[in-house]
């Protein structure tokens, strides 16, 4: 057998294409997680006049989405965003737990909603939606002129205020999911 001795050239070339194909796959992984992964949201979202950005935090226990709407493209608050909603746990296969979306209402649709915010949490915890359309109906005729509207999906209740040109719109989980990790064994720790 005979030895051969690696000269000081070919040490660099083994290094280099090391180096290079190490980049090539670390890199491809970056490049398909920015390009083929992420980018069917926006595209989703771009599909849809109503929704003009959204933003995606990844936590612990859950997806956090933060959306901005058009107010004057949005006619059914629950027909806009439960197909979305669908379409981001089916890409990151995590529940969505928490909804927000970018508001500035008037002081009067905020003080509505503060007062609806208790038929809201009583729907949550009992699951009797009856009281919440009967507050719901006493505060759009108290209102006056108003558009006042709860939509019931499938794991959200979507709140819908609407007065001249002021809106008001919030997502709220449509159980309490407090109530479910308490009756699991408590709020610390992983899924209940």
């Amino acid at each position: 057998m005979s030895r051969k001795n690696w000269s000081l050239r070919q040490i660099i070339i083994v290094a280099f294409v090391f180096l290079l194909t190490s980049g090539l796959l670390f890199g491809g992984g970056f490049l398909y997680e920015k390009l083929f992964r992420r980018n069917p949201l926006q595209k989703w979202v771009k599909t849809n006049a109503a929704i003009t950005g959204f933003q995606l935090q990844e936590q612990k226990e859950g997806l956090r989405l933060e959306l901005t709407l058009d107010p004057e493209q949005v006619d059914n608050l629950q027909v806009i965003l439960e197909p979305f909603l669908r379409e981001v746990m089916t890409r990151k296969q995590q529940p969505v737990q928490e909804v927000s979306i970018a508001n500035e209402p008037s002081p009067a649709l905020t003080e509505v909603y503060y007062q609806l915010s208790f038929a809201l949490a009583e729907a949550q915890a009992t699951g009797e939606y009856n009281t919440l359309y009967e507050i719901l109906q006493a505060l759009e005729t108290e209102a006056g002129e108003a558009d006042f509207r709860v939509y019931l999906g499938v794991d959200y209740l979507f709140v819908q205020l609407k007065k001249g040109n002021d809106s008001y719109y919030s997502v709220v989980p449509r159980t309490d999911h407090a109530q479910y990790m308490a009756l699991a064994g408590g709020t610390k720790g992983g899924r209940g």
